[in-house]
């Protein structure tokens, strides 16, 4: 009895790109390509409730003109209150499998601006 090998190979060959791609399927961002933000952060920290109670910064919205929460710590950067800080950052995607933390870990390129604002003024003032 002979085995039809013929059909073997372009099987084979189709199933391996197929797990090739699946490995990238839920990733925006190559491993080559870094995905850059401009934030602005607050002049104090303040309680919040995400997956837990915490201390979050807080981060202004441009495009609404309002300071929203932000849940997330930003790796190597070092907060001093009573400063609004231009922060230019890198995010790292974590990707959708781990649950209770945002889709991305924020780690710090560059202090753009730091500028001396209110502990007291609540909301802080406007960049």
């Amino acid at each position: 009895m002979s085995f039809p090998t013929k059909p073997i190979l372009p099987i084979t060959l189709i199933l391996f790109a197929l797990i090739i791609g699946c490995d990238r399927a839920g990733s925006l961002i190559t491993p080559d390509e870094e995905l850059i933000e401009t934030l602005i952060i607050g002049p104090y920290k303040v309680d919040c409730v995400g997956a837990f109670e915490q201390e979050c910064y807080l981060e202004f919205n441009e495009e609404s003109q309002e300071w929203h929460f932000f849940y997330e710590g930003i790796q190597g950067f070092d907060f001093e209150p009573g400063y609004i800080y231009t922060l230019k950052v890198r995010l790292e995607d974590r990707g959708t499998e781990i649950q209770d933390v945002g889709r991305y870990a924020y780690h710090l390129v560059e202090v753009l601006s730091k500028e001396e604002a209110s502990v007291d003024e609540r909301p802080p003032r406007k960049p």
